[in-house]
């Protein structure tokens, strides 16, 4: 990022909730397989030891992809499941999509390693409230040309609940081939940023913060993300060894300057609006959701509920606990139990 401009970056009833996240899985047993396999980093067996600004290994952050328009790297993107990418809704306002190629499953920014798997973006769908002034709810959803094969080096993150807290001081990983010392590294650069208190960075903004942001980084400076580093993740480890996107790398003033933090599009607050999205999209994969959605909250459920199961349908990675009832006039509400089990994240 630079000069305030875009490049930074209860448990419910469990009687209620194990066979309608089954029936769910009866009905898309693609999305059930991978659902519970988001977040982890099987390529990766070397103790997470992270310093700022070094090399990350292969497998290390097996979400991360490289945007590049005419072969030219010019923001991040993070894998959220097999046909869907997330960004940052500023790094498209001079793009043609038709020419974005999405690269999964390396660390090597020019694919000297031999291991990057190219793949066509087909859609580019940015937030209907993108304020390109302000960076509000900057956030695109990619869709990709091909479904994503997904191995120890191509793995989706998990998409937290609304309910999910990050909370301050919390180590996160962020990672991209941003600027570094006026270059652009060859391979994949990661570190490690703590998550800091909104009334803090709204103080240090001067009050420009937005609930759709969140901060991460150090009030002195020397770590950050950066020009190029852009829609990248900001992911942590919020159970041991399963990561959730908390943020896609925004804004910033400066890059890692004392009291400057990056600032990061706050996925709790926008998790909503890219399910609804996605399920709306006529694409291979999806066009079967209007007819199998098949569950609605009950009482002492919620929407979250609701967009838990659709997350299932899309093939997406978010924690399913439900609480619901069948709209099916043949499955009697008996039969339907918790979904406990198939979280996201678990191996």
């Amino acid at each position: 990022h630079y000069l305030a401009t875009p490049a930074h970056p209860e448990q419910p009833g469990k009687q209620n909730s194990l066979l309608a996240c089954l029936l769910l899985g009866v009905l898309t047993s693609h999305a059930l397989a991978f659902v519970s396999e988001c977040g982890g980093r099987p390529g990766f067996s070397k103790p997470s030891k992270i310093v700022g600004g070094t090399d990350a290994s292969r497998g290390e952050i097996p979400w991360q992809v490289s945007l590049k328009e005419y072969s030219i790297h010019f923001c991040g993107a993070t894998v959220i499941g097999d046909r869907w990418l997330l960004s940052a809704a500023h790094c498209f306002n001079e793009t043609n999509p038709e020419e974005i190629e999405a690269y999964v499953g390396t660390t090597s920014l020019n694919g000297t390693d031999g291991n990057a798997v190219k793949v066509n973006v087909t859609r580019v769908i940015q937030h209907p409230l993108f304020d390109p002034f302000i960076l509000d709810f900057d956030v695109a959803i990619l869709e990709l040309a091909r479904p994503l094969v997904f191995s120890k080096y191509i793995q989706p993150v998990c998409l937290p609940l609304a309910v999910q807290k990050f909370p301050v001081g919390k180590k996160c990983i962020i990672s991209g081939w941003g600027m570094k010392l006026f270059t652009k590294p060859e391979i994949l650069q990661k570190a490690s940023v703590g998550i800091i208190d909104q009334k803090t960075c709204n103080f240090l903004y001067n009050f420009s913060l937005t609930d759709r942001m969140i901060c991460a980084g150090f009030l002195e400076g020397k770590i950050d993300s950066c020009q190029g580093d852009s829609g990248g993740p900001l992911a942590c480890e919020m159970t041991p060894g399963v990561f959730y996107l908390a943020g896609i790398v925004s804004w910033g003033i400066g890059c890692a300057q004392p009291t400057k933090p990056g600032v990061y599009s706050r996925i709790t607050k926008l998790k909503d609006w890219i399910l609804d999205t996605i399920s709306q999209l006529p694409s291979p994969g999806t066009e079967h959701i209007s007819q199998h959605t098949g569950l609605l909250a009950s009482q002492s459920g919620s929407p979250e509920d609701v967009l838990s199961s659709l997350g299932l349908l899309l093939g997406l990675h978010i924690p399913c606990c439900v609480t619901a009832q069948p709209v099916h006039p043949n499955i009697p509400s008996s039969h339907i139990t918790s979904l406990e089990g198939v979280i996201c994240g678990n191996k």
